[in-house]
């Protein structure tokens, strides 16, 4: 599970624990995210109290604080347990399904015109600079987040991340989010290079992005929905599959040809539209 499947399942826990009139803190849900990740990964056919059990093993190895073990109690005090683990297997099915249909992925796209009238209608600098970087370098919320000011290279417009695996990469900024780079750096005077760049979480970001794109765009806006569009657009423009698996950090091939499907299945509507011509009237 990685970090964007944790934070669309971030979302889904707030979003399940109000319908059901509860109010979950960033620390328990941050617990909660951690216990599934364990499950999951567990490949075994326990039962989930008994996997709840070897997860507080687990951390108490990691010298990890044991109270996080108090959520399991906590779940179960709402009888909710059960339920949070299996719906958070069957989302992240879900989302991958989504993810595998080039018209849902071409749906989760935002168009240029949305881009820009976004990022000129957010306020906030920061938010406003966030936004632009996680187009410009196509980067996973968590590897912007984690950013320091020694990953950043204003003078060449590059930017290092650390993606998956811990394995580093250079995406590119544009020169205008260079010069909003250097207002922002030099507004809050950031000088050392072991400092972190933005200083928030990405549950933070998530919730901004979704109340921007509610009151700006009127549609759901998440972090990944950036990656998505500027991976998309890249290969509506025709670069090829492998500059973008590079571009991207993608461990395989065939999920970067996945965004080319979906560059064909658009070229398709578009020939489609454009022969209604010959549609009786």
């Amino acid at each position: 599970m990685d970090q964007e499947e944790l934070n669309n399942f971030q979302q889904f826990l707030i979003s399940f624990t109000k319908k059901n009139g509860k109010k979950l803190g960033e620390r328990t849900i941050h617990g909660i995210l951690t216990l599934a990740k364990f499950v999951e990964s567990s490949k075994s056919d326990e039962s989930l109290e008994n996997l709840a059990l070897k997860h507080k093993i687990y951390l108490e190895s990691r010298n990890y604080p044991i109270a996080k073990y108090s959520l399991w109690l906590y779940l179960k005090s709402l009888n909710y347990a059960d339920k949070f683990i299996k719906e958070m297997i069957s989302f992240r099915k879900r989302n991958i399904t989504a993810l595998n249909d080039e018209e849902r992925l071409a749906e989760s796209v935002l168009t240029k015109k949305e881009l820009l009238f976004l990022v000129n209608s957010i306020p906030n600098i920061r938010d406003k600079l966030i936004v632009k970087i996680l187009y410009d370098t196509g980067a996973r919320v968590s590897e912007i987040t984690n950013l320091k000011l020694k990953d950043i290279d204003l003078d060449t417009k590059e930017i290092q991340v650390m993606g998956k695996g811990r394995k580093p990469r250079t995406v590119y900024v544009h020169s205008s989010t260079t010069e909003l780079l250097k207002v922002f750096i030099q507004s809050e005077n950031i000088l050392s290079p072991n400092v972190e760049v933005f200083r928030i979480t990405p549950m933070t970001v998530w919730y901004n992005l979704k109340k921007y794109g509610r009151e700006l765009l009127n549609r759901e806006l998440h972090p990944h929905m950036l990656r998505h569009s500027r991976l998309q657009h890249m290969a509506d423009e025709g670069i090829d599959s492998f500059s973008i698996k590079s571009y991207a950090g993608h461990a395989d091939i065939g999920t970067t040809q996945i965004y080319v499907k979906a560059s064909k299945y658009q070229g398709k509507l578009a020939f489609e539209k454009a022969g209604d011509i010959w549609e009786k009237k």
